[in-house]
């Protein structure tokens, strides 16, 4: 069972519902009880939108660059920006690399390059 039909199946159980036979449950069910259908709905909600607990603080940018190559990202992907990498990004774009070689020189997507250029004026979001 994959996480969406896990998903549905307790969305079912807190609407009421038999998830395998489809029907309305029964008054005196257990999953009929107000702490059940509010800890599924509680569930829920955490299955799709999942938050850290506290305590467990941001990745270091070390844990973030490797987190992105184990995910098969370029491992810069999804980092800040700073001032320097920024000027840098627009000499080079200046001196005619294209967006693939920027993409690499500076290990991030296509996309990232694209918006980072754009927010610095240097193409329009067209380009």
């Amino acid at each position: 069972m994959d996480i969406a039909k896990a998903t549905a199946v307790l969305q079912d159980l807190a609407t009421g519902t038999d998830p395998i036979t489809g029907e309305t449950l029964s008054p005196n069910s257990r999953y009929n009880n107000p702490d059940v259908i509010r800890a599924l709905f509680v569930c829920i909600q955490y299955i799709k939108n999942p938050r850290k607990p506290k305590g467990e603080g941001k990745m270091s940018i070390d844990e973030r660059q490797a987190n992105n190559l184990d995910r098969g990202l370029p491992k810069n992907a999804g980092l800040p920006w700073t001032d320097d990498l920024r000027r840098k990004l627009a000499s080079d774009f200046g001196a005619g690399y294209s967006f693939a070689d920027l993409a690499n020189k500076f290990e991030r997507t296509k996309g990232a390059i694209v918006s980072e250029l754009t927010k610095q004026g240097l193409i329009s979001d067209k380009y």
